[in-house]
């Protein structure tokens, strides 16, 4: 019996048919995974484009802004709140370049930097969703103030990222029925520092 001699029809020399969908397999196979990469790589763009540059900050009113307010507690009707901030850094454990800083025109907040809860990269807590509005990614932080009414305290800060650039931040700081307690929703859109 004579050796059997690969003929053009066989794939990696296993004498067979080959049909089209085994050979284009593995093309077919590579151009999904350059498809996936590009998509993961254009996720990283979209939200890198939230971070702000040297002489940008993120800045906006707190919401309810009449007396008595529904959802404002601690923080005046005046206030407004700054937000410098890098999504690249908002899963971070570095603690020596803080995701984001935070101050209020009131002084309740004076460049406070914010702080990853290092257990919730781990948690499906830390993929929450809020279910109305266009967000991109929601994060949850905490803040340890210094100075001002909030020292001594550790705020839990929830930021959204819009789909139209802006970003919402949630300030909390005790359940909001108490002297001393803080609630703040603050709208914020980019603008020059």
């Amino acid at each position: 019996m004579a050796d059997h001699a690969p003929d053009r029809r066989s794939v990696a020399g296993v004498p067979g048919r080959a049909t089209l969908a085994t050979v284009r397999l593995p093309l077919l196979l590579r151009l999904a995974l350059a498809l996936a990469a590009a998509a993961l790589a254009s996720g990283c763009d979209d939200l890198d484009a939230y971070a702000t540059g040297p002489d940008e900050v993120y800045r906006g009113p707190v919401v309810g802004l009449v007396d008595p307010a529904v959802l404002r507690r601690g923080f005046t009707s005046e206030a407004a709140l700054t937000l410098r901030f890098d999504p690249a850094l908002a899963t971070s454990l570095a603690e020596d370049e803080p995701p984001g800083v935070l101050s209020t025109s009131d002084g309740a907040l004076t460049d406070v930097p914010l702080e990853p809860i290092v257990p919730l990269a781990h948690d499906v807590l830390g993929q929450y969703e809020i279910p109305s509005g266009d967000r991109v990614r929601n994060y949850v932080f905490v803040m340890r103030p210094s100075d001002g009414p909030l020292a001594g305290r550790e705020p839990m800060v929830f930021m959204s990222l819009m789909g139209d650039g802006s970003i919402e931040v949630r300030i909390i700081a005790g359940g909001g029925s108490r002297d001393g307690d803080y609630f703040g929703l603050f709208r914020l859109i980019r603008e020059p520092a």
